[in-house]
C-alpha cells in the first residue's frame, strides 16, 4: 500500500477533479491515514471514528474513486431524513456533472433515472426492496453498483433493523460483488465487522477520541427522583438544563435529547420560560433577517419559540422546518436544541 506524507494532504492534490465535492480544502489526519486504503486498493473498508471527525468524507473519497473509474456508487443511510440532507450536500457533485439520485419509500421511483445515476442514496429497506426484486426492470438497477457505502453500519446490532442490513448487503453482495465500505462512529467490535466483510487489516481502522476536532467529556448525573413519573420528567429537565447554562453562558449551545417528539416540544416550551429568568442573552430577535426567516416555519410553537434561542427537533416536522432548524443551529442562532434521535443519527 502507497504512503502518502502530510504535504500531499490537500484535496486539490489527492483529488484534483473532484476538489469542488469537498467542502474543505485539506484532509484531516485520520482521513490521511485511512487515504491510501481508499484510493490505492479495491479492499473492502471498515472504518469507526468519533462523530465530526469527519468521517463523511471517508465515504466521499470511496465514491470518487468509483467515479474515477466509471463506476455507480451507493451509500446506504439509516434514515430518510439523511437521504435528503445528503442529496442537499452533493450537489457538489451535480455541478461537477454527476448525477445524485435518492431512492427511498416516500419518492416515486423513476428506474431511468435510477439506472442512470452516478450515485444512489438508499436506505437499509429500500435496499431490501431492490435487492429482492433486481430481476423486474424496476429495479434492475441495483445490479450494476460497484461500491457501496454503509453508513453507519452499527445499525447492525439493532434489534428491529440490523437483521434487514446484514441480509440486504449478503444479497447485494452475492448479486453484484461490489465494494463496500462500512463506516460508524459506535462500533466496538471492528475487527468482527471487517471479517464478515472480508475486509483486511490494513483497511480496517479503529480511530479513537484523539481524532475528535472537540474534546468531549462524558460522565454520569443524578437527579432526585420521586414516584410521579410526571414531576421527575420536570425534574430531569431542570437538571438537563443545570447542565446546559454553563455553556450557553459562554456562547456554546447544548444539544439535548429527549425520548418522544411530545417531550421535545413541552421540553422546549418550559426551557423557553426558564431562560429567560437566566439574564443570558439568547436568540436573535434584534435581529430583522433571522425574525422574518423565522416566520416560514410550518409549526407554530416552533416559529415562537426559535427566535428566543430555544428549538425542538424530531420526525414528524416537515423536511422545511427541519431543514431550519438544523441550518440555525450549525449557525448558533439556536443555542438550546431538544431532539429525538433523529439528529443522534446524523
Amino acid at each position: 500500500m502507497s504512503q502518502r506524507s502530510d504535504a500531499t494532504a490537500r484535496v486539490a492534490d489527492v483529488v484534483p477533479e473532484f476538489a469542488g465535492a469537498f467542502a474543505f480544502e485539506e484532509f484531516n489526519a485520520m482521513q490521511r491515514e485511512a487515504l491510501p486504503a481508499l484510493l490505492d486498493t479495491d479492499e473492502n473498508v471498515v472504518a469507526s471514528a468519533p462523530t465530526a471527525s469527519g468521517k463523511t468524507a471517508l465515504a466521499e473519497l470511496a465514491i470518487c474513486k468509483t467515479l474515477r473509474e466509471d463506476g455507480t456508487a451507493l451509500f446506504i443511510a439509516p434514515m430518510r431524513a439523511l437521504t435528503n440532507e445528503k442529496e442537499a450536500e452533493w450537489d457538489r457533485f451535480e455541478e461537477l456533472g454527476y448525477s445524485v439520485y435518492v431512492v427511498t419509500g416516500e419518492r416515486d421511483l423513476d428506474p431511468r433515472r435510477a439506472e442512470r445515476a452516478d450515485i444512489l442514496v438508499m436506505t437499509p429497506e429500500k435496499t431490501d426492496s431492490a435487492t429482492r426484486k433486481h430481476e423486474s426492470a424496476r429495479y434492475g438497477f441495483i445490479t450494476d453498483v460497484d461500491c457501496c457505502v454503509i453508513d453507519e453500519v452499527h445499525l447492525l446490532d439493532s434489534e428491529k433493523r440490523g437483521s434487514v442490513l446484514e441480509v440486504t448487503v449478503s444479497r447485494l453482495r452475492r448479486l453484484c460483488d461490489p465494494r463496500i465500505v462500512a463506516l460508524s462512529a459506535t462500533m466496538p467490535n471492528v475487527e468482527d465487522v471487517a471479517e464478515w466483510l472480508d475486509a483486511p487489516p490494513e483497511s480496517t481502522f479503529a480511530f479513537g477520541d484523539e481524532y475528535r476536532p472537540v474534546d468531549l467529556e462524558t460522565g454520569v448525573k443524578t437527579y432526585s427522583h420521586g414516584e410521579n413519573s410526571f414531576a421527575d420528567k420536570y425534574r430531569r429537565l431542570y437538571r438537563a438544563l443545570d447542565l446546559a447554562k454553563p455553556h450557553i453562558r459562554e456562547e456554546g449551545q447544548s444539544l439535548v435529547f429527549v425520548s418522544s417528539r411530545q417531550d421535545t416540544v413541552r421540553a422546549a416550551e418550559k426551557a423557553r420560560d426558564e431562560t429567560t429568568e437566566w439574564e443570558i442573552e439568547m436568540g436573535s430577535r434584534g435581529e430583522y433577517d433571522f425574525h422574518t426567516a423565522a416566520k416560514e416555519l410550518e409549526n407554530e410553537k416552533l416559529r415562537h419559540s426559535v427566535v428566543d434561542g430555544v428549538a425542538f427537533h424530531h420526525a414528524g416536522l416537515s423536511r422545511n422546518d427541519k431543514d431550519l432548524v438544523e441550518q440555525w443551529f450549525k449557525e448558533g442562532k439556536i443555542q438550546l436544541l431538544f431532539s429525538t434521535s433523529t439528529l443522534a443519527w446524523g
